[in-house]
């Protein structure tokens, strides 16, 4: 563990030298747009690195102590007046803890303590400084600070603490949908860098004075520090931060004598989410119905709160419910969640209590790689309204729904295509459209009725239509069915795969076949996983695989709706647990080409998309399968030729692909 932790140490450094920090010259005032989004975030990088390899300071998170000080220091600088303590700084004779610190104890006495002090040596603060003086933080906008912020603090800085920063489109559609009026309050009660908040406040003054408080709470000491600095620029000083845990119900009390508001009309936020981090601490889980165990009563199909509590719950559960709280009657909040809160039916007595305290007002599924590549969790965001004072609950009502393919970057955080154009993103559309005219809200929007108790994953609603004009044309004509409907008309078969266990692997040569192992519509197995004859006699009996069977993928990462055909050349085989065996038994109806090839057509795909609920960071398609609707591509129609070139491309391959085998028999173990 040592030998690795100082490779990495000696590689960050490299990294450093080749960029010194004693040339700030290089980059240029801020002043466009263009330059403040590059600079900032590349400049604070610089920064972090330079303190990791010049200081005093042995942890990263004690460097990012001192780094939010140097940033604080450079905000109260700008605005403050601080030249001339910088000068004599500079000059040399006084250390940064005898005269920097005072200074900024004067102009932020509510951000740095008495205690307070930098680690690091004064040399290397002397540069830092020197770096940033070309640097105005004021003249950035203040959402450019916080996304600089949030490009420091990676995933190896707060992973661990279930922070992951929000993208500022995300961020923005979410306000617009809640809309806070300019009188209205808003809270974030876990705001980070204050994103939330301050796009919250430019929402209200696009439609007037702003005079709601804005309340933001946050756990983490540098996070609190740096966005109170932000959101006093950005607010004028009307915004109010606190440092403390937002589940801890004794500190709440403090924002109402402080900020002279006890509930909220708008509340956002982004909370720190996972079970490695559960709330064990049994006075802050007495405090939330959501903290005890519920109990099912299966004769009424309902949730009942025991008076016992929970050995442990995630916190975002506890948020969701802290959130509701402290909204007004009628309030709105927009929370972001993991999607196994959606999909999962272990976890109906949430939805149970949310629906006795007000009304699902829309929901928005979320790329996977919205929070990547910080997480791989998958999310959705919870649109919700408290009940109003004497609202009749009993009126049904629909619920919105929107789905998002594309966030704006890609799974390793990179915002633009090769091509050098911006990578899509849904979510500025989606936003502007919610409250549009019919028209135009429907292409983002949909109404649906949502059961609580059942489905509550976004996506799930979609209506799944071909998705382009020429699928459109290919299957004009064509009869529609689930699978489930052509399962029981006997028209196809459905089987399940087996596991085997590990020590079967590499005992033969016979494949077992994983999901890994589709790909191109045929299988291409890895020979380490090959098993023994003995243990595929097991298993032939019961999955009785034939030539012309298809196996789908329905669990796994990113695999799952990947199709292949099994041929006489690959027959025999034993299928994994994560995929299913379809068979074509009446070929009149469906041949088995035309089945593969429906199974892949744009429009199916996506709905399988949208069947696959994600629990963590695992997907799982389940029973779902019967219900994906696939158009039956039998007989004469406009999809013929295409059908039956893809049919004669398979059987070429396959062929060519048997010869190759004979070709290549002998292999040798490394």
């Amino acid at each position: 563990m040592r030998k690795r932790k100082r490779t990495g140490e000696k590689t960050r450094r490299a990294t450093v030298e080749t960029e010194p920090l004693d040339a700030p010259e290089q980059l240029p005032l801020l002043g466009s747009s263009t330059e403040r989004g590059t600079n900032l975030p590349d400049a604070f990088r610089r920064l972090y690195f330079h303190l990791y390899t010049n200081s005093k300071a042995s942890r990263a998170e004690r460097i990012f102590d001192d780094l939010s000080l140097i940033l604080l220091l450079k905000l109260a600088i700008e605005t403050n007046g601080g030249r001339q303590v910088l000068a004599r700084y500079q000059k040399g004779g006084v250390k940064a803890n005898d005269v920097l610190l005072p200074f900024l104890r004067k102009c932020y006495p509510d951000l740095v303590d008495k205690e307070q002090a930098f680690a690091i040596g004064d040399e290397a603060l002397k540069v830092a400084l020197a770096f940033l003086d070309r640097l105005s933080l004021t003249a950035a906008p203040a959402h450019v600070l916080g996304e600089a912020f949030q490009a420091l603090l990676s995933p190896r800085l707060r992973g661990d603490k279930g922070q992951f920063f929000t993208p500022r489109s995300l961020v923005r559609a979410m306000v617009e949908v809640v809309a806070p009026a300019p009188a209205e309050s808003v809270l974030d009660p876990a705001c980070g860098t204050g994103g939330f908040l301050f796009e919250s406040r430019v929402y209200q003054a696009s439609d007037g004075e702003p005079s709601g408080a804005v309340v933001g709470v946050d756990k983490d000491h540098d996070l609190f520090r740096i966005s109170s600095a932000l959101l006093q620029l950005a607010t004028r000083g009307r915004a109010t931060v606190f440092n403390f845990n937002s589940l801890d119900g004794q500190h709440w009390e403090t924002v109402k004598k402080k900020a002279r508001v006890d509930l909220f009309d708008v509340v956002l936020t982004n909370p720190p989410f996972g079970a490695r981090i559960g709330i064990r601490d049994s006075r802050v889980l007495a405090e939330f119905a959501l903290g005890h165990q519920w109990i099912h009563d299966e004769e009424k199909d309902e949730w009942i709160q025991s008076r016992a509590l929970l050995p442990a719950q995630d916190p975002q559960i506890l948020f969701l419910e802290l959130c509701v709280r402290k909204l007004k009657p009628n309030g709105r909040l927009g929370i972001v969640l993991p999607e196994g809160l959606f999909g999962n039916k272990g976890d109906a007595y949430i939805w149970q209590w949310l629906k006795s305290q007000g009304r699902v007002l829309a929901l928005l599924d979320c790329p996977r790689t919205t929070f990547q590549p910080g997480t791989d969790t998958k999310t959705n965001v919870l649109f919700f309204r408290r009940y109003a004072e004497n609202e009749n609950v009993a009126v049904k009502y629909p619920v919105k729904v929107a789905v998002a393919l594309h966030c704006g970057h890609d799974r390793r955080g990179r915002n633009e295509l090769s091509s050098g154009l911006p990578y899509p993103d849904d979510f500025p559309d989606i936003g502007a459209s919610f409250h549009g005219k019919q028209a135009a809200a429907a292409k983002r929007w949909r109404n649906v009725e949502v059961k609580v108790g059942g489905y509550i994953v976004p996506r799930y609603y979609s209506e799944g239509k071909p998705v382009t004009a020429q699928e459109e044309e290919l299957t004009r004509g064509a009869e529609t069915a689930t699978l489930g409907q052509l399962l029981s008309r006997g028209v196809i078969a459905i089987k399940k795969g087996h596991e085997i266990g590990a020590d079967a692997y590499g005992t033969g040569d016979v494949p077992f076949v994983r999901t890994s192992d589709i790909s191109n519509f045929e299988i291409s197995c890895d020979p380490t996983k090959s098993v023994a004859d003995d243990v595929y006699k097991e298993y032939a009996a019961q999955q009785k695989l034939q030539p012309g069977d298809v196996v789908v993928a329905v669990d796994g990462r990113y695999r799952i709706g990947a199709t292949a055909m099994l041929t006489e050349r690959n027959v025999r085989c034993v299928a994994q647990s994560h995929l299913r065996i379809i068979s074509a038994l009446r070929p009149e109806t469906i041949d088995p080409y035309e089945l593969l090839f429906a199974l892949n057509l744009p429009s199916v795909k996506l709905r399988i998309r949208d069947l696959v609920f994600v629990q963590s960071t695992l997907g799982t398609l389940g029973r779902r399968l019967l219900e994906l609707r696939i158009p039956i591509l039998h007989g004469p129609g406009p999809w013929r030729e295409r059908v039956d070139k893809f049919k004669r491309v398979l059987e070429e391959r396959d062929l060519l692909l048997r010869d190759l085998r004979v070709i290549d028999q002998t292999s040798y173990e490394l």
